[in-house]
């Protein structure tokens, strides 16, 4: 006999997802993002003021059944605002310059859950949000030297490039989300 295991799920973290999220992003952050860096990284030394306690910020969990109960498979956040403009062309910063801006951030998925659908349910949700939320447009980076993450999000629905700033030092490249092709 087979037993049936739940299909992860994701939802807005609560106060008490807080501690496995800082685990598996400090994590991620390690193995996969080159380390911890408190000028990129600062949101994770305080998950609960940066997303639970800060207006138009959302962070989202997806938990799968682990062995000894639910795991944390992967994480996406949304905060205002376009990349930081000391990390971007000029131009780039002034095309979000006055605008109501929301960034997805922090789509990371833990790699023992990859290619389960985890990356499209948390970044769906996120785009989903920031929608409803009213930000317009929807931007993001990711680092394409991360195995898997410039295809992830070049096949996203609704993606659209925006600036390929490689050979920058984190292999960035911009996209912003159309939401009427996202299901946003």
């Amino acid at each position: 006999m087979t037993l049936a295991v739940a299909p992860p799920v994701v939802r807005a973290a609560r106060p008490d997802d807080l501690p496995a999220v800082a685990v598996h992003m400090r994590g991620m952050l390690e193995r996969e993002l080159g380390g911890y860096d408190p000028r990129l990284h600062a949101d994770v030394d305080d998950l609960a003021r940066a997303y639970l306690a800060s207006p138009g910020t959302r962070l989202f969990v997806c938990l799968a059944e682990g062995r000894d109960g639910p795991v944390v498979a992967g994480t996406a956040s949304v905060r205002p605002g376009g990349p930081k403009p000391a990390y971007v062309p000029e131009w780039l910063a002034a095309r979000y310059a006055g605008r109501r801006v929301g960034q997805i951030c922090r789509v990371w998925v833990d790699p023992a859950h990859r290619r389960l659908g985890v990356g499209r349910m948390l970044a769906t949700e996120a785009a989903r949000w920031a929608s409803a939320a009213g930000y317009d447009p929807v931007c993001l980076h990711t680092n394409a030297a991360v195995p898997g993450a410039l295809a992830f999000w070049t096949g996203f629905p609704g993606a659209v490039l925006v600036h390929d700033a490689r050979p920058d030092p984190w292999s960035t490249v911009h996209f912003e989300i159309d939401p009427a092709v996202s299901g946003a």
